[in-house]
């Protein structure tokens, strides 16, 4: 396969504070992350869950952010993107 061909995505360790500037209310939000796998050109985001919705969400926005879309997608074993575990 050709260069820039897969992304790695996966949400990181620990949750981080976000503060509503209206309530002062303090939500966890998680940190979603996708790298080209050749040049480790990298997207993050904070999201409010790793549930379907929001994994779905933060794809699209990292195609837009890259301008285009992977032929490989290479997600870690999270539960929103592997049904069942498989080494390969």
């Amino acid at each position: 396969m050709p260069a820039g061909d897969k992304l790695f995505i996966d949400y990181c360790g620990p949750t981080i504070g976000v503060v509503d500037g209206a309530t002062g209310e303090i939500r966890s939000a998680q940190i979603f992350v996708a790298v080209l796998g050749a040049s480790n050109y990298t997207y993050a985001e904070a999201t409010w869950s790793q549930g379907l919705p929001d994994w779905i969400s933060s794809h699209v926005r990292t195609f837009e952010f890259f301008g285009g879309v992977t032929q490989l997608l290479v997600p870690d074993n999270l539960k929103s993107a592997v049904s069942k575990a498989d080494r390969y």
